[in-house]
């Protein structure tokens, strides 16, 4: 089961997570939908996704639509991306599916194996924080299903692609939107690492319109809990997960220049001033437990002496932080976090209202 959700999405769907043994903690969220007794079979069915909270370029966060087809064990599901610092993406999957073909320019059809088989059809596009993108899927005849993607702020449209499924028909029984962390298959990942995220999702309405669905259940992810919620409107759903924290992104001082680990990601490594680049060594969450941690490996700025150091995140009150002002003032030392020219390590001195104290952070997630 392992190799076939991994090969669908890059990064599994999370209705069938749970058949998996987690590596890391992660929050994600679900609503599930019902239509009328009456209806039994669906040609066509519109689901809509707005970013409401962009989680940063470099988060790791799946939004998705996920349906079973009538009369199989076969599933599918279609939605978009951020991809952990790759080009964003949007995406169209099924299971025992063979044959697929590419729609509009630059999108692209694969192959997953596994317990099974299957085609995924993607598409890099940079999707908009607050845009409402509508993602409707439909047969075209001899069993073909694609899926045209519509930002309806824009009203710009592309085509993911059309996959040859095994049925004819789209299942109005176990449908469910979901937002997923895919950095669960990494052993750093927990609570404290991912960025806040929101994403409201409308009712599927299928027919053209015809048959529209209400909401059956909504339920959290088995870890993260506490930071995760689901709220439920006339309209549908608003997604809420890693509420505390921050977005993922840059922290950005004096002369415009960001927070980098020196040695990457190795623990231990000086923390220094660089030119921003966006890349992983410059990607901090800053936690709702006071903690500031970079993408991957669970590391942590931290202060030894007036040395200021990425690390191993450990409890360590001199790895908690507190935003004062523009000042990050250290709890464990009392000291400020002072930055330095370009490639030159930071410091942690006496808190005075200097520009080489001011820093700018992620935006915080709203509690």
């Amino acid at each position: 089961m392992m190799k076939k959700i991994l090969g669908l999405c890059g990064g599994c769907g999370l209705l069938l997570l749970s058949l998996l043994a987690r590596a890391g903690d992660t929050p994600g969220s679900y609503t599930s939908y019902r239509f009328g007794p009456a209806v039994t079979s669906l040609h066509s069915v519109d689901f809509a996704i707005t970013v409401k909270t962009d989680p940063g370029y470099r988060a790791s966060v799946f939004w998705s639509n996920q349906f079973s087809l009538v009369g199989t064990h076969s599933g599918a599901y279609t939605g978009m991306q951020s991809n952990g610092g790759d080009p964003r993406q949007f995406l169209f999957s099924v299971w025992d599916a063979t044959e697929a073909r590419a729609g509009s320019k630059g999108s692209r059809c694969v192959n997953f194996g596994g317990e099974g088989v299957g085609k995924s059809c993607r598409m890099a596009h940079d999707w908009q924080q607050g845009h409402t993108y509508r993602f409707h899927v439909a047969y075209e005849g001899d069993r073909w299903l694609g899926v045209t993607v519509t930002d309806l702020t824009t009203r710009q449209s592309f085509k993911l692609g059309s996959i040859r499924t095994v049925s004819d028909g789209i299942s109005p029984f176990g449908m469910v939107n979901w937002t997923e962390y895919f950095e669960w298959n990494s052993p750093d990942s927990d609570c404290f690492n991912q960025p806040y995220a929101s994403a409201e999702f409308n009712l599927p309405s299928g027919n053209g319109g015809q048959a529209v669905a209400s909401i059956s259940q909504t339920h959290l992810s088995k870890t993260c809990t506490a930071s995760s919620e689901v709220r439920k409107d006339a309209g549908g759903s608003l997604q809420r997960n890693a509420i505390g924290n921050s977005l993922r992104g840059a922290i950005v001082g004096d002369g415009h220049r960001c927070i980098a680990a020196r040695g990457g990601e190795i623990p231990g490594t000086p923390a220094i001033s660089a030119a921003c680049n966006g890349g992983i060594a410059q990607a901090w969450v800053f936690a709702v437990d006071h903690t500031l941690r970079l993408q991957d490996h669970n590391l942590c700025l931290g202060v030894v002496g007036q040395s200021v150091t990425v690390d191993r995140c450990g409890g360590d009150p001199r790895q908690h932080w507190q935003q004062v002002g523009a000042q990050l003032r250290n709890e464990g030392s009392g000291a400020c976090l002072v930055s330095a020219k370009a490639g030159v390590p930071l410091t942690a001195g006496k808190c005075n209202a200097v520009p080489t104290q001011g820093w700018q952070l992620p935006l915080p997630g709203k509690r």
